[in-house]
């Protein structure tokens, strides 16, 4: 798993990517032509939630995706957008419907 840091692929995403809504997050997905590993970004805006819960759920899908690779398509980017509540929902929860629409995709 690689990080998604600039701004090309970002865009890419935004532009070209497969977008999944859920109540508490959007998945977006797009196929990429670079090396043998899936690239992640997970973005958690001020308005979710204050710095330590937004940290916490970036460490909570963060952590899905690492427990979690099979489900990952290679050569895909994803990015993650949190919604509001998602913290409150819970990580068991979050991790559920992660699997859910990642299986969806397929």
């Amino acid at each position: 798993m690689k990080r998604i840091t600039s701004q090309a692929e970002f865009d890419q995403l935004r532009k070209h990517g497969i977008r999944k809504r859920t109540r508490y997050f959007d998945l977006v997905s797009c196929a990429v032509d670079k090396g043998n590993d899936f690239g992640l970004a997970v973005i958690v805006s001020k308005k979710v939630a204050n710095a330590v819960k937004r940290n916490k759920i970036k460490r909570w899908i963060k952590n899905f995706a690492y427990t979690h690779i099979d489900l990952f398509h290679i050569n895909n980017n994803y990015l993650v957008i949190a919604k509001r509540g998602i913290y409150e929902f819970g990580h068991d929860n979050i991790y559920n419907e992660l699997e859910n629409v990642l299986e969806e995709c397929e």
